[in-house]
């Protein structure tokens, strides 16, 4: 049965379901079964196998099972070209095979590339035909709060969400919340997108609205469609990113602060710590925290490998103790803010493993934790009648989620 016939069936059904109706002798009626679609076909017309792709088998491997020769493997790939590569298909991916009797065991190949793309190889006429589908993705609004006891990470995922929405959160609020130091009893609050196919989790869309309650500080969030991608202003209409990222690393603990006089513990003394370390394991990537140009990137003594931007007139910071510096971090190059540079080691005079952190104003080392940055560009003020109103309906959708608060 073609892609289509089955229209015929369901119409020929309801019918006969109709005239079942009009017979008042008749004691049963004819109730209308809608068949089964998957790809686009009724399968209960067909005889239907499904299977993976096992190593080392290539698609005329699985075809020739059943019953197509070489020279009809050869129209296939033919047929592909420039739709599907047939040289590309992978062990573990899903492939369904649809038959209309045992003795024809090949009308319909299906290969399924992702959840969304799929890819069928007709074989039910002539000349073989190959085309590229995708399914419908749905997309909902969800909502979460949760409470920290440990960790961003582990809250989200004890509350049921993706270890994706843990990283989009927090780079929602990467200027102004300092994850290195989150606290029991500290909260969020997220409205998000979630992408559905056949009903099944997909992925995440946009983070929509959310609240982080930090040292019982809010600190909100509201996306913006103002033309640019991932635009967050707060609910002042304050643009949520700053001219400096709030860490270096995406995922650490602070495990030594700025201090004038500290236990070294290589040198075994006490002297000035002017920066901020950040335990984590070797290779862990560093990011600039901000645009710049580089100064200096090498070896430099007890410092390791490390590297020195200068962000402008003003300020500069450093990145010290890497296991090796990332390719292309020269003296002279310019890097963007998160831009990798470099991975955390233990270089130079180092215990183990971190990264030491420093930040000069006006040639001054001061302490990386407490420096104050102005925000990027502002929201035109066209826009900022429509995006209270925007906001306002948001935050009434954050307020709505429920917390189990102290």
């Amino acid at each position: 049965m073609r892609r289509g016939s089955w229209l015929l069936v369901v119409f020929l059904a309801l019918f006969a379901c109709r005239e079942s109706g009009t017979n008042q002798e008749q004691e049963a009626t004819f109730e209308a079964v809608l068949p089964e679609m998957r790809y686009g076909f009724p399968v209960d017309s067909f005889l239907v196998e499904e299977s993976e792709v096992k190593n080392g088998e290539s698609l005329s491997i699985i075809l020739n099972r059943y019953g197509a020769s070489a020279g009809l493997i050869h129209q296939i790939a033919q047929a592909a070209k420039g739709t599907f590569d047939v040289r590309g298909i992978r062990p573990g991916k899903k492939y369904t095979v649809l038959s209309t009797t045992k003795a024809q065991p090949l009308s319909y190949w299906i290969y399924e590339q992702d959840p969304v793309v799929y890819y069928v190889i007709d074989l039910t006429g002539e000349q073989p035909k190959v085309e590229k589908h995708e399914k419908p993705v749905e997309v909902v609004v969800r909502s979460l709060g949760g409470v920290i006891n440990s960790s961003l990470f582990k809250t989200v995922l004890d509350a049921g969400a993706s270890q994706e929405l843990a990283v989009r959160l927090a780079g929602v609020f990467d200027w102004t919340v300092d994850f290195f130091s989150i606290q029991k009893g500290d909260y969020f609050r997220v409205v998000y997108e979630e992408k559905l196919v056949e009903g099944e989790p997909y992925g995440m869309g946009k983070i929509l609205a959310a609240e982080f309650n930090h040292r019982k500080k809010p600190n909100f969030a509201i996306l913006w469609d103002n033309g640019k991608p991932n635009q967050y202003y707060n609910e002042n209409a304050e643009s949520m990113r700053k001219r400096y990222l709030k860490a270096p690393l995406e995922y650490s603990r602070i495990s030594s602060k700025f201090s004038m006089r500290r236990f070294h513990p290589v040198l075994k003394t006490n002297r000035p710590h002017l920066g901020v370390d950040y335990a984590a394991p070797t290779g862990t990537p560093i990011r600039a925290i901000g645009d710049g140009t580089v100064l200096e990137a090498g070896y430099k003594g007890g410092n390791g490998n490390w590297v020195k931007i200068k962000h402008n007139a003003r300020h500069a910071t450093g990145y010290l103790h890497m296991s090796k510096i990332a390719p292309g971090i020269r003296t002279g190059v310019r890097v963007s803010q998160g831009q990798l540079i470099g991975y955390v080691g233990s270089t130079g005079l180092a215990s183990g493993p971190h990264l030491c952190f420093r930040f000069w104003e006006n040639g001054k080392q001061v302490n990386p934790l407490t420096v104050q940055t102005p925000p990027a560009d502002p929201m035109p003020a066209a826009e900022k009648p429509s995006y209270l109103l925007h906001r306002d309906s948001m935050l009434v959708q954050l307020s709505a989620v429920q917390l189990e608060l102290d």
